[in-house]
């Protein structure tokens, strides 16, 4: 959304497609920028394919970007036109090796851009040449984040969070892969050490249920407050004093980029691009992955220096503002298009 936003801005003719009934779909007309239907059922959608193509050919696009797995097998039904193809890669997975992929990574597309070095590692393990490869992370609105001294008190009692509680916040889909497990063994450490926290946990997934019932044997029914899809992240940012993201793999981290934009004090695992995020100590505290009493032992020493915590807070809004800004990552992807396309600079 914000890539189109800028290239509109900017004066491209640029038009994604998307699923009709998809929520990015909806914004995108919603916010009057160009749009055009195109349903992918699976990787193997060959109608999808025909369509895309017919699109391209039909539209004289010189360039097309995928941005997701399911587009990206699309791209082989532009063989033989004149367009320009990219595809964004955003997981640090090891690609599973083997003709099918060496295609798409290596004949199907012009370039394939890493949202961070640990994807871009995941990238060359898979046998990806290194030529073909470009780094540009991800990059949000930050100025969304800019902080609103209404809204801390606003959310807190819309939760049912006391001005005096410290409250931790964490944001991601409730899947095995994003580790809240691990923040609920940590918080158990620390209440059993006397240290109460309050904890706001922010998405929807399988394991809600079970992570629900997990809090309540571990004592946490009061503490741990499981809010569902959150429609106002930076209000929740607003609302905390800490920001946790512990998961077993992450490409880079929006979650945590929109946290170091509210200058909220961030502890994250050491995986994926999250330590291009989190200078330790510097902009935020990183622990090891699946290690509950890495976590305790880090939000406890947030919580015992203030002004530490704060600190941390200014320096990794700093860096989200300079560096991962949308403006950024979307003159990055500005620039490569010129590169692909021979358009002098």
């Amino acid at each position: 959304m914000g890539l189109t936003r800028y290239l509109h801005r900017s004066g491209h003719r640029s038009v994604v497609a998307a699923d009709p009934d998809g929520l990015l779909y909806r914004h995108l007309d919603d916010a009057a920028l160009p749009v055009c239907a195109l349903r992918v059922r699976n990787h193997l959608d060959l109608l999808a394919g025909l369509r895309l193509r017919r699109l391209v050919r039909a539209g004289r696009y010189d360039l097309v970007h995928f941005h997701t797995a399911r587009a990206h097998a699309l791209s082989p039904w532009l063989q033989g036109l004149q367009v320009k193809r990219v595809v964004t890669r955003r997981m640090d997975y090891p690609l599973r090796k083997g003709r099918a992929t060496r295609f798409l990574y290596t004949q199907s597309v012009d370039t394939v851009v890493a949202i961070s070095t640990g994807v871009q590692a995941a990238l060359l393990a898979g046998e990806v040449p290194a030529a073909r490869i470009r780094l540009i992370p991800s990059g949000i609105d930050t100025a969304r984040f800019t902080h609103d001294p209404n809204a801390r008190a606003r959310v807190r009692q819309a939760y049912g969070f006391a001005e005096h509680e410290t409250v931790v916040l964490s944001v991601g889909a409730l899947v095995e892969r994003k580790g809240h497990r691990t923040l609920l063994q940590a918080a158990s450490q620390l209440r059993e050490q006397g240290i109460r926290l309050r904890y706001l946990v922010c998405g929807e997934g399988a394991l809600r249920v079970n992570l629900e019932t997990e809090a309540q044997a571990l004592g946490l029914a009061r503490d741990a407050l499981f809010a569902g899809f959150c429609a106002d992240v930076p209000g929740a940012l607003a609302a905390a004093d800490l920001f946790v993201h512990v998961p077993l793999h992450e490409g880079l981290g929006v979650a945590v980029i929109e946290a170091l934009a509210a200058g909220v004090p961030v502890v994250a695992s050491r995986v994926g691009g999250l330590p291009e995020l989190i200078d330790g100590q510097t902009t935020g505290l990183l622990v090891p992955p699946q290690d509950p009493m890495a976590l305790a032992t880090a939000l406890y020493s947030l919580v015992r220096d203030p002004l530490w915590a704060g600190a941390l807070g200014r320096t990794g809004q700093a860096l989200a503002r300079a560096q991962f800004d949308v403006t950024v990552m979307a003159q990055a992807n500005e620039t490569l298009y010129a590169e692909l396309l021979g358009i002098p600079g």
